[in-house]
């Protein structure tokens, strides 16, 4: 066994030195008899490491959808089942076991808010019973994963144009990318653009190639190096990490029921909103008629008879950036007159304008701290949300129409 053990480790530097010297440190693993490229770990005869690290559970958006909860980030890849967490206190005394509800990409456990919860009670229970005896944070036990997957079809230009076939090779191909970067910290990948919007980066991130919307970059390829990309593109541009969006295999738009596809991707056509993703098209006609039932049915209805009033939509007259074009303002035809409102910011902008019946600004509003204007025969406000947007208008009817309800 001693033998074969030194004949391991013989091989497994020799592999090393033969990868590294072509630029390929993590491909072959498979072909050499299953082999870790990690030190302290050999495969072959059926061995893992068993890691064990005392960390803090941290409450965090756990992503694709899954809302806020508990996370505990290990310094490994971890094998998911596997992972032990205990919140231990006196020696010799059994701890608080916590079972996690799923585990991202690196196999790190995810946790429910509540169990983050009750980790933080105990955590402050055993701070009070042991005071400067305590140590932070729970032990967590796991198998580390070793990663063993051919570089080459994750990080190469032939390997990248093989995953875009559709959404699933895709996010494995990126999936694999972080993955390798946290077994091989030390290694950098190589970066590349994809479709001309999305920059793959050297630690396993994504970034969103943005540009003025006059630019749209043609390739010619759908994978490039980031090198050449930047060598032969003129125009100014930027990567933004928080705009990129790429979905998941699985995903379907909750608008249209439809899942997406690659040309998704390729057009850069898909939003990620609150957790969920989103068609561009699907989310801004459903958040403009959002808009339309908080102004017409939530907010006028309240205040006018449905036949007492119509609407126009107006464009959007804080912003026409695309984050807010397809937001609108309204003009609302009433039997008192006409009013503009719409969203600036956190603010309902209120304007009466001039064939609406005279009321005194300073009599109703003098003691309101918000923004107010009188131009001409128009009289505005700012409002600070739909509850104060009501009291405003109902104010003013209640003012200019005193005999009127709703």
């Amino acid at each position: 066994m001693g033998n074969k053990r030194h004949l391991c480790c013989i091989l497994h530097k020799i592999v090393i030195l033969l990868l590294r010297k072509n630029g390929i440190y993590s491909d072959a693993v498979r072909e050499f008899g299953g082999i870790s490229l990690r030190k302290r770990t050999i495969f072959w005869g059926g061995f893992t490491m068993h890691c064990v690290e005392r960390k803090r559970m941290e409450l965090t958006d756990l992503g694709d959808g899954k809302g806020i909860g508990g996370h505990i980030t290990l310094e490994k890849l971890a094998i998911p089942g596997t992972v032990k967490v205990v919140l231990k206190g006196k020696k010799n005394i059994p701890g608080m076991d916590f079972i996690p509800v799923s585990f991202d990409c690196y196999g790190h456990p995810n946790f429910t808010s509540e169990q983050e919860r009750l980790y933080s009670f105990k955590e402050e229970e055993l701070r009070r019973e042991l005071g400067e005896e305590y140590t932070p944070g729970a032990v967590i036990e796991y198998e580390e994963e070793v990663f063993d997957k051919l570089r080459v079809k994750f990080d190469s230009i032939k390997g990248l144009d093989r995953a875009l076939f559709n959404l699933e090779s895709l996010n494995e191909a990126l999936r694999d990318r972080k993955r390798f970067h946290k077994a091989y910290p030390k290694e950098p990948l190589n970066s590349f653009v994809i479709f001309g919007r999305y920059n793959l980066d050297e630690w396993g991130q994504v970034w969103a190639i943005e540009a003025p919307r006059t630019v749209m970059f043609n390739m010619g390829v759908d994978v490039l190096d980031y090198d050449t990309f930047k060598s032969n593109i003129k125009e100014v541009f930027s990567l933004t990490h928080d705009k990129f969006v790429i979905p998941p295999a699985d995903a379907v738009c909750p608008c249209c029921g439809k899942k997406f596809q690659m040309l998704d991707v390729v057009f850069g056509t898909v939003k990620r909103i609150d957790g969920k993703y989103y068609h561009d098209a699907c989310w801004c006609n459903y958040r403009k008629l959002l808009e339309i039932d908080k102004f017409t049915r939530q907010l006028m209805s309240r205040i006018y008879k449905e036949s007492d009033y119509k609407f126009e939509l107006l464009s959007n007259g804080y912003c026409n950036e695309d984050c807010c074009s397809h937001i609108p303002w309204f003009l609302f035809h009433t039997i008192d007159g006409d009013i503009v409102m719409g969203w600036r910011k956190r603010v309902i902008s209120i304007e009466w304008q001039g064939n609406y019946k005279p009321f005194d600004m300073k009599e109703l509003f003098g003691d309101e701290d918000v923004t107010k204007w009188e131009e001409g025969e128009k009289r505005g406000i700012h409002a600070w949300g739909a509850e104060k947007a009501f009291e405003y208008l109902q104010k003013v009817v209640e003012a200019v129409n005193p005999d009127y309800s709703a």
